[in-house]
């Protein structure tokens, strides 16, 4: 075929993907849309708590919310994520309410400190100038009085570890077949909006389901926008076959399977698929730690 350049109408992409959040080389991406299908007391919730509890130990996350029914039940899994009390919820139809309005309250609170914190930089500038009280607005003085400066000159502190842009990790347990689930509650578009959910600050979220795409599963928008998924042992026949048929690659159903059954092959144990992945021969894993090469299973990827 023969083609013809058209000259200054190349696509430059940006240097660095928005909504994207960096993580070292071996964690998925942030933010992420993580589903994890398998029968109950599979182990789901354990991995899920400890992937999250990888991120919060590399100071990549500030806040981890959890939607379940059976947090009181199974406190000690969540127990290395430090969650507040008040960021448990139940899964009730306004779950989903009520999480975007923390996380947006969490943007307001982060906007107001770094008013506060530019006004403390004027303020300790203009301490440190020669100029008369007198000769200040009183307007200005004021409103550092207001701030409390006259009284504490220490510097604003944030109410994170690190000063940036609240991150905040979304885990739903144990919530098939509750009001959450319901088309109504807003799930679903949370899902598919969770990076752009207040202005931007985005989420990351972590689904736990028995079924992938039963009646009981996950929706399929939800299926399309994920961008990490973990196949647990238990997980049918035939809900391997579906899976398989929407997220194969370029495998053959033979290379799935046998990658799936290596990766199963003990207790507890699960295949993950990053579809978002930092290098492509790093798509595949056993559990999160072992690289897996579709040609030959069970061989570690090149480092």
């Amino acid at each position: 075929m023969k083609t013809k350049q058209v000259y200054g109408l190349k696509i430059q992409p940006p240097k660095k993907s928005a909504f994207m959040i960096d993580t070292p080389e071996n964690l998925p991406k942030l933010h992420m849309l993580l589903l994890a299908s398998g029968r109950r007391g599979g182990g789901k919730s354990v991995a899920v708590s400890n992937l999250v509890r990888m991120y919060l130990e590399q100071g990549i996350l500030d806040r981890v919310l959890l939607i379940s029914p059976t947090y009181w039940s199974n406190k000690e899994i969540f127990e290395p994520l430090n969650i507040d009390e008040d960021d448990v919820l139940e899964p009730t139809k306004d779950a989903v309410k009520t999480v975007v309005e923390k996380v947006e309250q969490d943007k307001a609170e982060w906007e107001d400190f770094q008013i506060k914190l530019k006004k403390w930089k004027e303020y300790q500038k203009l301490m440190k100038s020669d100029k008369p009280l007198y000769m200040i607005d009183p307007e200005v003085l004021l409103e550092y009085m207001e701030m409390g400066f006259l009284d504490n000159a220490e510097r604003p502190k944030w109410k994170y570890d690190h000063e940036r842009l609240p991150r905040v990790f979304l885990i739903i347990d144990d919530s098939m077949g509750t009001e959450l689930m319901n088309p109504k509650s807003g799930l679903t578009n949370l899902c598919i909006k969770h990076r752009h959910i207040a202005e931007g600050t985005g989420i990351s979220i972590a689904m736990l389901v028995q079924s992938y795409s039963a009646q009981q599963g996950i929706a399929r928008p939800i299926r399309e926008n994920c961008t990490f998924l973990c196949l647990f042992k238990n997980t049918q026949e035939a809900q391997i076959k579906k899976i398989y048929e929407e997220v194969g690659d370029k495998l053959t159903e033979e290379q799935f399977t046998k990658m799936f059954e290596y990766a199963t092959n003990e207790p507890y144990s699960f295949l993950s698929i990053d579809f978002a992945p930092k290098k492509p021969e790093y798509k595949f894993r056993k559990r999160f730690e072992e690289y897996l090469l579709p040609n030959e299973v069970g061989a570690s990827a090149p480092k």
